[in-house]
């Protein structure tokens, strides 16, 4: 629960225009004598509430200047609103506290500022945010596409009204605005408002700062609403991606908030493009797609300090059809996640669809409407099969629910036998069993559209190297148990088939093995007439080789937090889905992308011969950091240089299980296996590979500068090491990172990275 935003927990002062009141009764005539007692009168009508004073921090900690406080974080919080009716000018009390709960004092009226704004319902019966804090931008001097003034949402700064330092953590804020005197925002008491706050320019405020204290309610009762009637988003929902919501310049933090500005009120005057909420956010994360992007119109948002935001190569991590992604509707802080699908508007559905004009009919099969028609059509009631839950799907990810893979048997694992594996594929939504040898799913064999697999890779500690496969470069053993597209199985007479690998384990392989089962069905998932790849949630399982007791592979990174952003994790043609440890088989420490660097390939001629490394502690940091580029699925160039991660490369745990980002073990000969970023000429050794040592590796990948290079170096990681026949890392030198670096170091990685500042990660996961 944010901060103070529930209302319980709040202890409200008296009025002190109460007080005031009763010390009228005590006035008496100024002459003659008094007559005798009347009857009692009729009841007057009540007067207006006064303001509450400010209700201040619970926690009982002395109050410290702000100035001087350690200022790891700044924490506001409304208490109240009040709408004077004959000045009209909201008086806000407030009080703040740092991190560590201590009321803060010396708060200056020029770092704070106040917005404000109505829900209002508009001429199509729709109810949405009208901005009352408000100003006139204009586009200036500079060569824009936008022309004319235009109007938007804004803050009003604390030195436009009155703040009052009570000295114990709590203020009052009277506005400088007379709310009933805005043009063209005609003031209406019983309409829900909102009000928020923002601090800024003191140290460490900007990119600390945790929340914008949104504040709901009505003017005419002066009560805190928990909810508006228009909660959409939420930021748990936003910050799945994004870790924690910064903007303009850091101190805007709340969707809650954003709001008040970012609604229909407010357009960019420099692009000519609204900032409303509802447009500006889908046309940000549709990016790319967006027709007229493609269409050869670049999508731009003049933002903080005019600076160019073009987000027209932006791509959704997720498919932009899951909306619900956004839209969570078992969230129940956002009731109206369902709008989506209930609601649809030319506002929200052309904002992606935005070369349909709804005046004219234009790619809109020539049909004009309005907001009161879409329903007609795209509601929940519509009987044309276009609502907007049945338009906003992914096939391929609805199909996927037929199938479920199931190892159920692993034998003959030991150096030199020939691994068997029992599996099976069923249907959940049947509570059937599919024939892999019969059934069409598992018999499109053209063009590779049905595929199935079994890898076998080993060993599971330290590392997987995969050592005497013969598959290069340290690729796992593989089996085909498609009887129809070649391979060789046998069915068991129970819906349960065994697939029996022709090469044997290598006398050489040791430890434990994974068995993954992994590949795709061919369904036409669309009904478009053409089979699609089907992603299905890989398999796996772990099997003794010389291990007694199998030992599973080490667990740092949770699929669930990849999926946060990606939906489904699916990759290779859709083959592998859902399981990092069926990834890190082939994407090992050994291994490069050098098997795709084929001569004449699209891969060779875009990005040349030369290999980089696929090891998963290298390359995924990478890949999130945009320092990449990598020959992939069908030796194809897959450029990640300049992605831009949603959320903070800092936040180790936005990935990683807690506590699984510290140095590894880089004893040489017994630890973690370094990375090979050359294969060498001989691909099938690993004595000519040129490798970064394990800590380095991960750490470079981010790191990448000549100060932090020299840093590691200095300190034991070497940037051409040699490996062993085993893979091994061969150099007598040993990375002393987890000296400084480890938990509880001088320099703890945790620590450094700021990682318990991320909600639902490090120490904030425990509240």
């Amino acid at each position: 629960m944010r901060h103070g935003r529930a209302l319980e927990s709040r202890r409200r002062h008296a009025s002190l225009l109460a007080l005031l009141g009763l010390s009228l009764l005590g006035l008496a005539a100024c002459e003659g004598d008094n007559g005798p007692q009347g009857a009692q009168g009729p009841d007057g009508p009540g007067g207006p509430t006064g303001p509450t004073g400010p209700t201040g921090p619970t926690s009982g900690a002395a109050p410290v200047p702000i100035t001087t406080s350690s200022l790891g974080g700044i924490v506001p919080d409304v208490t109240g609103v009040f709408v004077p009716d004959d000045t009209g000018k909201p008086v806000v009390t407030f009080f703040v506290v740092d991190e560590q709960g201590r009321p803060l004092t010396g708060l200056a009226p020029a770092n704070v500022s106040f917005a404000l704004a109505r829900l209002a319902t508009n001429a199509t019966g729709q109810r949405q945010w009208e901005s009352i804090t408000l100003r006139t931008e204009s586009p200036g001097s500079g060569t824009w596409p936008g022309t004319v003034p235009t109007q938007q949402g804004t803050t009003e700064p604390g030195t436009s009204g009155t703040l009052v330092d009570h000295g114990d953590g709590t203020y009052t804020y009277t506005f400088g605005t007379d709310v009933r005197a805005v043009p063209d925002v005609p003031y209406d008491a019983n309409l829900v408002h909102r009000l928020g706050l923002e601090i800024r320019n003191y140290p460490a405020a900007t990119s600390l700062l945790v929340s914008n204290a949104p504040y709901t309610f009505t003017p005419a009762t002066g009560v805190e609403l928990t909810q508006s009637g228009r909660e959409i988003v939420d930021d748990d929902t936003c910050e799945q991606c994004h870790d924690k919501l910064q903007f303009h310049g850091g101190p805007r933090t709340d969707t809650q908030y954003c709001v008040v500005c970012h609604n229909a009120s407010s357009t960019d005057a420099q692009s000519g493009n609204t900032v409303d909420m509802t447009v500006m956010i889908h046309k940000i994360h549709y990016g790319h797609l967006l027709p007229s992007v493609q269409a050869g119109t670049p999508y731009v948002i003049y933002g903080f300090g005019n600076s160019v935001n073009d987000y027209s190569e932006v791509e959704f991590p997720a498919d932009v059809r899951e909306c619900g992604t956004c839209h969570d509707e078992s969230d129940a802080d956002t009731p109206q996640a369902q709008n989506w699908r209930t609601q649809p508007s030319m506002r929200g559905c052309g904002s992606c669809h935005d070369d349909v004009d709804f005046t004219t009919g234009a790619n809109h099969a020539g049909i004009v409407a309005t907001d009161a028609e879409c329903s007609a059509c795209h509601g929940p009631d519509s009987g044309f099969g276009l609502r907007a839950d049945e338009v906003h799907v992914v096939p391929e990810r609805r199909a996927a629910e037929q199938f479920a893979y199931e190892l159920l048997e692993v034998g003959n694992t030991a150096p030199g036998q020939a691994p068997s594996v029992r599996f099976r594929v069923n249907n959940p939504t049947g509570g059937t069993v599919w024939n892999i040898q019969s059934d069409a799913p598992f018999t499109q064999c053209a063009g590779g559209a049905s595929r199935l697999a079994i890898d076998i890779g080993w060993s599971t500690h330290p590392d997987y190297d995969n050592l005497g496969s013969g598959l290069v470069p340290a690729q796992p053993l593989q089996l085909n148990p498609l009887t129809a597209c070649g391979g060789s199985s046998v069915a068991n007479g129970d819906g349960t088939f065994t697939a029996t690998s022709t090469t044997p384990m290598p006398a050489t392989a040791t430890g434990t093995a994974i068995v993954a089962l992994e590949g795709h069905p061919a369904v036409d998932a669309n009904a478009d007439g053409a089979v699609d790849r089907i992603p299905v949630r890989n398999v796996h399982a772990f099997a003794g080789v010389t291990d007694a007791t199998p030992q599973p592979r080490r667990e740092v990174v949770d699929i669930a937090r990849c999926d946060q952003c990606h939906g489904v994790l699916t990759l290779h043609g859709n083959n592998r889905t859902d399981d990092l440890q069926v990834c890190a088989t082939c994407h090992n420490p050994n291994a490069t992308d050098i098997a795709r660097r084929v001569a004449g390939s699209q891969c060779v001629t875009e990005l040349g011969a030369d290999d980089v490394p696929i090891d998963f502690k290298y390359m995924i940091h990478a890949i999130h950091a945009g320092k990449i580029d990598v020959c992939g699925f069908g030796n194809t160039a897959i450029r990640f240089t300049g992605v831009t991660y949603p959320g903070h490369l800092n936040n180790c745990e936005g990935c990683h299980l807690p506590d699984t980002y510290y140095p590894v073990d880089a004893t040489p000969g017994s630890g973690v296996l370094p990375t090979t970023f050359d294969a060498g000429a001989n691909l099938a050794a690993y004595t000519d590979d040129r490798a970064v040592t394990p800590n380095a590796s991960a750490c470079s990948a981010c790191h990448d500068g000549a100060s932090a290079r020299t840093h590691m170096e200095l300190n034991g990681a070497s940037f051409a090491a040699a490996k062993t026949a085993t893979g091994a890392l061969a150099s007598g030198t040993v990375e002393t990172c987890g000296l400084c670096h480890g938990s509880g170091g001088v320099a703890d990685v945790k620590t450094m990275h700021q990682v318990a500042l991320f909600p639902g990660t490090g120490d904030d996961a425990q509240q």
